[in-house]
């Protein structure tokens, strides 16, 4: 019985979370991969005791990493970050079949799109989206003919429920301190602003063939619910769980291991847990432009979320003020109104590569 499992972006924190829980339950890892975090990567191997070792920013291990994932794997996480997985996937893809792809990196499953998906379901593989609300649907009968209107949660990050600060004014350490989760400076800037909603939504598009014209977002402080679904015949459906990634990063497991999970808190039912509201806060400019947002094309899309890693940069080096982060982001798709028919993993590719370029070199 083949179950190798492989961990793409092991030394970020969703690897090191699950190498965590498959060390403690004696669950093997085949091979895990970084960037560039070479100590850390080292520091696993040896911990946890693990084979096989990738530094993707290197070529020599590129081209192994390509070789090793011919061969036959059962689980492929992508817990990294960025869009260039892609080319991993494709090639995964070509020598893959009934396997379980897990996959928590946006930017890699936006960038795909819809095309991702038709490739994953025509190779039999499994895929299984790791990020909560995406997660959350999966067990949904959910279609585009049968849903109203899907609504995705956010906690409402450092800003929402603190009327009284100016966004103005707001310093990077407040940015960076989210009260519910602990993620790298990326999604962190993204959770503040609402921009990680709109990409969500993308998300959650591509991955259950949902128009985007039926998918919004509500805010629910605790984290607990993570989806809404109003059906076409007036159902509704609540999807909750803890706010613990690990419910969502040990499902894949659960199809080659027997997992146990957790006891549930006997006071989950509790008001504060089931509260939600509809976001109306002018302060934050992303609800100035979501109609527009929600009409973006996929490479527009991808678009978006190349020019906004750059707005992180600009950013966090003190030449773009944070509240004008959302703004920067428009301006710039408003100015590169040329459309691209991305058909094939490869024109899709080469729109990365070419839109990152420029947007790294004016950074």
């Amino acid at each position: 019985m083949n179950n190798k499992i492989i961990i793409v972006g092991s030394t970020g924190k969703l690897g090191a979370k699950l190498l965590k829980y498959t060390n403690e339950h004696s669950i093997p890892i085949n091979a895990i991969s970084c960037f560039s975090n070479e100590n850390k990567i080292i520091k696993q191997k040896t911990v946890y005791n693990i084979k096989n070792y990738f530094v993707l920013s290197r070529l020599k291990d590129q081209l192994k990493f390509f070789k090793f994932i011919q061969k036959k794997v059962k689980i492929i996480y992508f817990l990294d970050y960025g869009s260039l997985s892609l080319k991993y996937l494709d090639h995964f893809l070509k020598f893959n079949r009934n396997s379980i792809i897990a996959i928590a990196n946006k930017e890699m499953i936006i960038a795909g799109g819809s095309l991702l998906q038709a490739k994953i379901k025509k190779t039999n593989n499994i895929f299984i989206p790791l990020d909560s609300e995406h997660f959350s649907l999966f067990n949904s009968n959910i279609n585009k003919n049968n849903v109203k209107k899907i609504f995705i949660t956010a906690s409402g990050g450092p800003f929402y429920f603190n009327k009284k600060i100016n966004l103005n004014k707001v310093n990077t350490n407040k940015v960076l301190s989210h009260p519910k989760w602990n993620m790298g400076k990326n999604n962190l800037i993204d959770s503040s602003n609402f921009i990680n909603k709109i990409l969500e939504i993308y998300e959650l598009s591509y991955i259950y063939n949902i128009p985007l014209n039926k998918l919004d977002f509500l805010i629910s402080k605790e984290a607990f619910i993570h989806s809404v679904i109003h059906y076409e015949d007036n159902t509704i459906s609540i999807n909750s769980f803890a706010n613990d990634m690990i419910i969502t990063l040990i499902k894949p497991l659960s199809y080659i291991y027997k997992i146990k999970s957790k006891p549930l808190s006997q006071n989950y039912l509790t008001i504060n847990n089931l509260s939600m509201e509809k976001p109306l806060d002018k302060r934050f400019k992303i609800f100035k432009y979501q109609k527009k947002l929600m009409k973006l094309s996929h490479s527009e899309q991808i678009k978006l979320m190349i020019i906004n890693n750059s707005a992180h940069k600009l950013y966090l080096s003190n030449k773009l003020k944070y509240n004008n982060i959302v703004k920067y982001i428009m301006n710039e798709i408003s100015n590169n109104q040329n459309d691209s028919s991305l058909k094939s993993f490869h024109a899709i590719l080469k729109f990365i590569n070419l839109n990152n370029h420029y947007y790294n070199t004016n950074v």
